[in-house]
């Protein structure tokens, strides 16, 4: 009973904290309309894979994260880099799309020297907000889960927190695939959305430091 009930609240609880629009489904959604759903498939695949480490050291770090509370801090830290060093690139590409389309939207793939599935990976490790998320999660069904800090049911954790991503993930990359003549928009200007999701970021983590 323990195992089936961290497995659905985290599988619930992990495709809540990924359902708002963020850099991940930004770009689930990108390679979905500019190459298919098969590469969207392989992106979303590669960051589920790191969703599983990630889900695993917040699960390992929850009993020390309550009487060590810098460990978050350091993390915020951390995390708020990679992002300012992020928003810069995004902004830097996206100018750079502008230049080089001019008035033309290009919704033909570019190749890249690594795979959607390796793509996914590497924007997915540079994210290390989630593993706080995964250990405060870990703490709070701890309270009521019998034998919750026990191999099974971290891992009926770590599955769930993998499921409930992913999902939300193939569902940006289905949705967007579906009204793609609808998000010209979005096509053209996405580098700069992705920049302005991780400005917010690091505006919302000093603000709340």
């Amino acid at each position: 009973m323990s195992f089936l009930l961290a497995f659905l609240l985290a599988t619930f609880f992990s495709g809540m904290g990924v359902l708002p629009p963020g850099m991940l489904n930004m770009r689930t959604a990108t390679i979905s309309i500019k190459k298919s759903i098969k590469k969207a498939k392989e992106f979303v695949y590669g960051v589920s894979l790191v969703v599983g480490g990630q889900s695993f050291f917040g699960f390992y770090f929850a009993t020390f994260l309550e009487s060590h509370p810098q460990i978050t801090q350091n993390l915020k830290l951390v995390g708020c880099i990679i992002f300012i060093a992020l928003t810069v690139f995004f902004i830097g590409k996206g100018i750079q799309n502008v230049i080089q389309s001019g008035n033309n939207i290009d919704t033909t793939s570019t190749e890249s020297r690594f795979s959607p599935f390796y793509q996914g990976i590497t924007l997915s490790a540079l994210n290390v907000f989630p593993i706080p998320y995964y250990a405060f999660l870990s703490l709070y069904f701890s309270a009521f889960i019998p034998d919750f800090f026990t191999i099974e049911v971290g891992l009926a954790f770590i599955l769930g927190s993998m499921l409930g991503s992913g999902i939300v993930y193939l569902l940006y990359a289905y949705l967007f695939k579906k009204w793609e003549d609808k998000v010209a928009f979005f096509v053209k200007n996405v580098n700069f959305i992705i920049a302005f999701i991780t400005g917010m970021v690091v505006v919302f983590t000093i603000y709340n430091w």
